[in-house]
């Protein structure tokens, strides 16, 4: 599908996406039932809608809002299949706002799983379910046991923690597991904890939301042991340099998920591998 510009609009050279919002309005007006509709059946909100039916915005979309659109329109359920399907700016935008998508194995669309990965509990858990180790309840109640304990304000570090302990703070497990299991998330089997959806793309917001409660986990004591790496620095540096970084940062990434794909196995560790950086700024 390729949007075209049916309308003569003055060019406003100002504008870095005025011909990706032509797009976006060409599609928002496209539908027949209102921006009210539009904007319940794909969760963007109506003002925003409205911005971009009208050409208001300057500034580049939400690229999340943006997929929410298209999947509407194509009824397609992965980004890049999505993008194909867009063409033309839109799928510019898209290539440019999700570049490992497209070196990386299809990640679907899953409004049902959004909402209730928005839980940190059940966000935690489908994070220990989605690997190559299989899960117990138990297993599952001593994580999160532990992250009760930084919550208490103790040290995960100290060495009279035992695993009953974690697993009596961990006791909320049970809930959200159960929780995903009646979602269809989750199965169980003679004890043992499988997750029945993957590959699927949360939500950039989700994560923000959450990164900073996994943190919890980072272990101090192991940095002499090469097990976990931090570093942070900042400068003000030109937007040509940040994409540099961008690149670089890019390939690394890419190379260690190949790294971490190519030696999965169900005896070692669920090793947490992120990364991300921003400016201080506005925009």
């Amino acid at each position: 599908m390729q949007v075209t510009d049916t309308i003569a609009f003055k060019i406003d050279a100002s504008n870095n996406y005025y011909k990706l919002y032509l797009e976006l309005k060409a599609l928002t007006e496209s539908y027949g039932g209102g921006l009210a509709a539009l904007s319940h059946k794909v969760s963007i909100s109506k003002p925003t809608l409205w911005r971009w039916a009208n050409l208001q915005n300057k500034k580049a979309p939400n690229p999340y809002h943006v997929l929410s659109l298209l999947k509407f329109f194509s009824k397609k359920e992965t980004s890049v299949e999505i993008a194909k399907y867009a063409g033309g700016e839109i799928e510019k935008f898209l290539r440019s706002s999700f570049p490992a998508d497209f070196s990386r194995p299809p990640e679907f669309l899953r409004e049902e799983i959004d909402s209730l990965l928005e839980d940190f509990y059940c966000y935690f858990i489908y994070l220990l379910c989605g690997t190559e180790k299989v899960m117990t309840r138990d297993e599952i109640k001593k994580s999160v046991g532990t992250y009760s304990l930084d919550q208490l304000g103790m040290n995960i570090d100290d060495d009279d923690l035992d695993e009953k302990l974690l697993i009596r703070l961990g006791q909320v497990a049970d809930l959200k597991i159960d929780k995903l299991i009646s979602n269809g998330v989750l199965k169980e089997t003679n004890g043992e904890l499988t997750r029945l959806v993957h590959n699927t793309k949360i939500k950039v917001a989700t994560t923000k939301k959450h990164l900073p409660k996994l943190f919890s986990f980072f272990k101090e004591k192991n940095m002499h042991k090469f097990s976990n790496l931090m570093f942070a620095y900042q400068e003000c540096i030109p937007r040509e340099t940040i994409k540099i970084i961008i690149d670089l940062q890019h390939q690394t990434f890419m190379k260690c998920y190949e790294l971490m794909e190519e030696n999965k196995t169900e005896s070692g560790e669920i090793y947490l591998l992120t990364t991300f950086f921003e400016n201080f700024g506005f925009e």
